[in-house]
């Protein structure tokens, strides 16, 4: 029944955040003065949005192509159904399995590796599973299992999400009932705040840690585990002709993504401000 319930949730929210982009899509259009603005694009995406990189891209790509870039904050898997619907030109997530079935099923024109950050794991400095310094994701979880420290979990259905689970059904955790275990519904930041409230254990990114860790007195980076890899999809036009009046524009901005300009945005973004590299480019290693 609460595997049922918990479907049931999941479809709901995923149904919400297709209504709400066509809601969206919808007002801008009716807009006054949409005609010189209705060269426009959707990218749906999570961190990347949240932390404020897809704006640094769009004002760069902009400057030079004109346009709008218009962005959904989602995590990955409602970031795809968006692209199954037909309600997003590009997809942008880290949960490689996923955007496989994605490609599979004939919903991605082109695919490509973008970029990467890192897969972490912060928790309260008392350390009570013993994980600092360990690499091991599957490490990791099986000693916090084992000593039952209090963790939580993001359940939002984004690619931090799906790694997670995947590791408890690789380790056959049983975490049904678990009082130490908490689910937050919630995206990545908010996420990282509640753990900091509650002094839990958690996963994320790197890139979240970065820009936020001055927000959390309670907690301290414990583990530091193999890049979180982000891939780009551009949608099929074949599977949504919907989108044909503005793929030119979106196939200029992937190319603009994986070129040296965009890679370049990206090796840069936020090291002034913060002092190391936020996310690390994939596909040139050192943009010019």
């Amino acid at each position: 029944m609460e595997s049922l319930r918990t479907n049931r949730r999941k479809r709901g929210m995923r149904l919400s955040i297709i209504l709400t982009v066509a809601f969206g899509i919808a007002c801008g259009l009716l807009t006054p003065g949409y005609a010189q603005e209705y060269k426009q694009i959707v990218i749906a995406t999570g961190s990347p949005f949240e932390l404020g990189l897809i704006d640094e891209l769009a004002k760069a790509f902009q400057k030079s192509h004109g346009g709008i870039v218009r962005c959904i904050k989602t995590p990955t898997g409602p970031g795809l159904e968006l692209g199954r619907y037909g309600l997003t030109h590009i997809t942008m997530g880290h949960e490689r399995e996923a955007t496989a079935r994605f490609a599979a099923d004939g919903f991605a024109a082109r695919r490509t590796d973008l970029m990467h950050n890192f897969t972490i794991v912060v928790g309260p400095e008392s350390d009570p599973a013993k994980v600092s310094g360990l690499s091991d994701l599957k490490d990791v979880h099986k000693r916090i299992f084992q000593a039952k420290s209090p963790y939580l979990s993001r359940g939002d259905g984004g690619g931090m999400d799906i790694l997670e689970k995947k590791i408890w059904k690789d380790l056959k955790a049983d975490l049904q009932g678990e009082s130490w275990y908490e689910v937050s519904n919630k995206f990545m930041l908010a996420s990282l705040l509640d753990a900091d409230k509650k002094g839990q254990y958690h996963m994320l990114d790197s890139s979240t840690w970065a820009l936020h860790k001055s927000k959390t007195k309670g907690l301290k980076l414990l583990v530091k585990g193999p890049p979180n890899e982000y891939e780009m999809c551009l949608v099929s036009t074949t599977k949504h002709p919907n989108l044909k009046y503005n793929q030119a524009l979106a196939e200029t901005f992937y190319d603009f993504l994986v070129g040296n300009d965009g890679q370049k945005v990206i090796a840069g973004f936020g090291v002034k401000e913060y002092g190391e590299p936020i996310y690390y480019p994939t596909v040139i290693r050192n943009p010019q």
